[in-house]
């Protein structure tokens, strides 16, 4: 019996039995999304989800934090019971009123349209808010996201373009800005400092080993990009920089590795992770501070496995925009892609996704979320708004 013979043989016993014999797909995401596909791999080689975390940072009352530990349902548990009309209903909070719009978005006596339905329920959300709020805050109304949008080569002058726009005062201040007023640590995964020098604005990048030497004295701003693992003394620091006065800028994997340790009973990881894939973005708190020179609705460009938010402190947490394409993978079917807070005299923004183009080097202006009107992606207009908040404050 040849060789041909024996494989037939099997092909044959195969198909009795029900066995069948499969190829692994290609996924089309992966294909035509190489930086989805280099995070992940690179993450799984690392072994960087078994990575030792950072100890809690001390409250000033000088106790510890403790673990805020996801207590939701799976994501598999939650999925078969909740109705996927009911996306972004937050299932976790009871017995709340139903108050405003937080901050001066919806004034008193100021109602939304029959369309203006909420997006979120319970305290984290508090309801859409109307057209006009929109327009107070700069921000240009465009239709709800229905498709994905087509990557683009975003060139510096665009970036640039926007920001003298948004920003004409501060855009032209920039060459005289102190470059260790904006204090980059690096990370493995998000690269700020890509998008800050498109947008022209000064700044210092430090390893997270240098901060302790460095401190934060004459900084304004703090950007901890992904994956943000730093020691204890570094988060203290960055609790006392905030409580000064100082902004703070996180994305995806430092909301469980800083910020949840540094800020604890704000926010946390609800264990869900998103798809290394482009999203709609809904804002619904539309403040000039974030969103002055952006647009109600955009793409928002989300990593391998970015960490979904569970807000726990929702009287003083705001959330600022949301995603219905992220709801069904977040165990709490929020959909939160970006929030923040106020912490002494200073602010905390927090990001689902990364500040960064997120392109190889090989196509460095490459885009995979441009924003219609604005031309840069959502996430960096807002990141941008609140860099340039936090140097302004004082001033």
């Amino acid at each position: 019996m040849n060789s041909r013979q024996i494989l037939r043989m099997h092909l044959v016993a195969a198909a009795l039995t029900g066995f069948s014999l499969t190829v692994a797909p290609v996924s089309v995401n992966t294909f035509f999304d190489p930086v989805a596909s280099w995070q992940a791999s690179a993450a799984f080689a690392k072994g960087a989800r078994t990575q030792e975390m950072p100890s809690v940072a001390p409250s000033f009352s000088g106790e510890t934090s403790s673990d805020n530990g996801a207590k939701g349902k799976s994501r598999a548990e939650t999925a078969s019971r909740v109705d996927p009309a009911a996306v972004g209903r937050a299932t976790m909070m009871l017995n709340v009123k139903p108050p405003a719009l937080q901050g001066n978005a919806v004034r008193d006596g100021t109602a939304g349209s029959a369309d203006n339905k909420p997006v979120l329920e319970g305290n984290v959300m508090r309801e859409t808010a109307p057209d006009d709020a929109f327009a107070a805050a700069g921000i240009a109304q465009t239709d709800a996201v229905q498709k994905r949008p087509k990557p683009a080569r975003v060139e510096e002058d665009v970036y640039r373009g926007w920001l003298g726009k948004t920003h004409p005062q501060f855009s032209l201040k920039t060459q005289s800005q102190d470059p260790i007023e904006v204090l980059e640590i690096k990370g493995q995964w998000d690269k700020a400092d890509h998008t800050l020098k498109k947008l022209g604005i000064p700044h210092t990048t430090i390893g997270s080993g240098q901060l302790n030497s460095i401190g934060l004295a004459r900084t304004k701003v703090l950007v901890v990009n992904c994956a943000g693992t730093l020691d204890r003394n570094a988060l203290q620091g960055i609790r006392d920089f905030v409580v000064r006065g100082g902004y703070l800028l996180t994305t995806d994997w430092a909301l469980d590795n800083m910020l949840r340790q540094t800020f604890p009973g704000f926010v946390e990881w609800n264990k869900g992770k998103s798809k290394g894939n482009v999203v709609d973005a809904h804002v619904v708190l539309p403040e000039r501070e974030f969103f002055g020179g952006t647009v109600s609705n955009a793409s928002w460009k989300l990593d391998e496995e970015s960490q979904t938010i569970r807000v726990l402190k929702p009287d003083v947490v705001k959330v600022l925009a949301v995603s219905r394409d992220l709801a069904p993978l977040d165990p709490d079917r929020q959909g939160i892609l970006a929030v923040a807070f106020s912490f002494g005299k200073g602010k905390v923004l927090h990001m689902v996704g990364h500040f960064d183009n997120n392109s190889l080097p090989i196509f460095p202006n490459r885009l995979p979320d441009p924003a219609p009107v604005i031309g840069i992606g959502l996430r960096q207009a807002l990141a941008a708004n609140f860099v340039v908040a936090g140097l302004q404050r004082g001033r």
